[in-house]
């Protein structure tokens, strides 16, 4: 008897500590902590401090909602989804529901959360489906879930476009600065397709193996659902982002691995103006 009440009292416990849903809006407790440092009396602020596997969006993206007061990030309190933790607070609020590619970007002049999606598989599919950019509104989600009157999903989330699978998109997105296009790596095999006649391909220059090409880049209307093609390039793309201040104008890293030369480039969503920033450098 006493084994069985153990036993019930550790399912319990392990009922409570697993995800009840992964509903967008659920709510988390916060976990702020203020921490006087005993040597500089410096005050440092923890947003979170739970052993969860936290991390913050990707550097070359924006952390922070436009109206600055939350921080978006990911983390295992909901595997595959997205959170909020306000910095005032320190209330932590899930704002994707749906399985995500850990691909995401913020808008600066909107309360907008854009992610990337794979559409589910269907049976006997053996290579992946279709990709869906979709956008979140995060005001009318931090409203509703502060108010404790969430609704569906789909009252928050709105699905912009799907990118057809062979297209091969992922990795990297980043949001123009008129926040009308979002920009997407594309994959080895569609470049391939569309590679220009002569064009010579790249081979790994690095230890990662991660230059050789064809590569390019893509772009998708987040009002209209249209797509289109930027550039194709003879390397492989990195990281993607979109200058802050001027609308058309893509950076991006050309991938080689860590310790290899690595050289940023910038392009104009036309696929005009293509050229490197700098003379590159060696990590160290």
């Amino acid at each position: 008897m006493r084994s069985l009440i153990i036993s019930c009292i550790l399912f319990s416990t392990f009922l409570l500590t697993f995800p009840a849903g992964a509903q967008i809006g659920r709510r988390f407790p916060s976990e702020k902590k203020v921490v006087t440092d005993p040597l500089t009396g410096v005050q440092q602020t923890f947003l979170t401090s739970s052993q969860l596997g936290n991390s913050k969006i990707y550097d070359t993206q924006r952390q922070w909602t436009a109206d600055g007061k939350w921080l978006v990030f990911r983390s295992r309190r909901v595997p595959g989804e997205t959170l909020a933790v306000n910095e005032e607070s320190g209330d932590i609020v899930q704002v994707t529901e749906g399985a995500y590619m850990g691909v995401q970007t913020l808008a600066s002049k909107s309360m907008k959360l854009y992610f990337m999606r794979m559409n589910l598989r269907q049976v006997g599919q053996t290579k992946p489906g279709p990709v869906q950019i979709v956008e979140v509104d995060l005001d009318g989600l931090f409203a509703d879930s502060e108010a404790g009157q969430l609704k569906a999903e789909n009252e928050y989330q709105r699905v912009c476009g799907t990118i057809p699978a062979e297209v091969g998109a992922g990795g990297s997105m980043a949001l123009d600065a008129g926040e009308d296009w979002v920009y997407y790596r594309i994959g080895k095999a569609e470049a391939e397709r569309r590679i220009a006649s002569g064009m010579k391909i790249d081979a790994n220059i690095g230890p990662g193996n991660m230059e050789e090409g064809p590569s390019g880049i893509g772009k998708m209307n987040i009002k209209t659902g249209e797509t289109g093609l930027v550039v194709i390039l003879p390397f492989q793309v990195g990281t993607i982002q979109a200058n802050p201040s001027v609308p058309g104008e893509i950076v991006f890293c050309r991938e080689s691995g860590d310790r290899a030369p690595r050289r940023s480039w910038t392009v104009m969503s036309d696929g005009s103006g293509l050229r490197p920033q700098g003379a590159g450098r060696r990590a160290q």
